[in-house]
């Protein structure tokens, strides 16, 4: 798919995102196309979509794609003319560093365009360090190599095409793109109001907001969407919590959020409906996903 198309690279030049392209040998093009090529059907061939909700985490055989994903207009421009793209090269003695590099492709049909990108982000251990003793064989014999150097995996890690935006790690799609306008994660303001909530009782509101990382603000705002604390009363959470093996303690008509984090991702995770018992077992599990089975 990607044959013949130009390498460019997301770097953080004098501003934020800025597009280069790599110059490289005809041979050396076709080798790092040809690898796209194959790092992509491994990330999507024979397997099942699933939209985006930030809730949900894929197996194997899955990947998640965003709909109506909004692609950048600079890429598109790149990808329309890539010998447009300044090369990347040294700027006041130094290279800049490297976010994230694509391969791209632009299909016109109708007088309608459509682009199909495939993006790799960029790891500090995919430079090639001048400071090591680089070694490298060549007729026989190891020669050290002192120049700058970078390193293209054999991986892709994000998939444009048709509108959507696929990956099956979020964790390296937001390395990649800023994603939070497709993430529903709970706001400073909505972490007051959540400690303040009138069903709650937080032993310590302060380590609260101190511990409130990334997954517990995604659940904050997912207990928000769901008007879970609007529509149950705080005994009717306990009894509930109960048959599913949680011991949650209700004190003045109030769930009680103790300082301790494990425990505080067991209450959240269960208002959350993330924490269940095993029908067999009848052990009480806190998965790390879910996805609404349609019936």
């Amino acid at each position: 798919m990607f044959e013949n198309c130009s390498i460019i690279v997301i770097a953080n030049g004098n501003h934020l995102d800025e597009l280069y392209r790599l110059e490289v040998d005809a041979d050396t093009q076709r080798e790092v196309c040809s690898s796209f090529d194959s790092a992509l059907n491994d990330l999507i061939s024979e397997k099942t979509k699933i939209s985006f909700d930030g809730s949900y985490k894929p197996h194997n055989d899955e990947f998640l794609a965003i709909e109506n994903f909004q692609l950048s207009d600079t890429i598109k421009d790149a990808i329309r003319d890539p010998l447009g793209v300044p090369a990347y090269q040294k700027e006041n003695g130094e290279f800049y560093d490297i976010k994230a590099i694509f391969v791209g492709k632009r299909i016109e049909t109708d007088d309608t365009e459509r682009f199909k990108v495939a993006f790799q982000r960029f790891r500090k251990e995919q430079y090639i360090s001048t400071s090591w003793v680089n070694l490298f064989f060549t007729n026989e014999t190891f020669r050290r190599e002192k120049d700058f150097g970078i390193s293209i995996s054999d991986s892709v890690d994000c998939y444009y095409t048709e509108g959507e935006l696929r990956f099956s790690s979020f964790y390296f799609a937001r390395q990649i793109f800023d994603l939070s306008e497709y993430y529903r994660s709970a706001t400073d303001q909505e972490v007051q109001a959540f400690t303040t909530s009138d069903k709650l009782s937080l032993e310590d509101t302060e380590a609260f907001k101190t511990v409130a990382n990334t997954w517990i603000r995604r659940k904050i705002a997912m207990i928000n969407d769901s008007d879970v604390l609007i529509n149950y009363k705080a005994l009717e959470i306990k009894n509930l919590a109960k048959d599913a093996g949680i011991t949650i303690v209700v004190e003045n008509e109030k769930v009680v959020i103790p300082n301790d984090k494990e425990q505080i991702k067991v209450i959240l995770g269960f208002l959350d409906e993330e924490a269940y018992k095993g029908p067999f077992s009848q052990n009480t599990f806190l998965a790390n996903s879910k996805r609404k089975i349609n019936r």
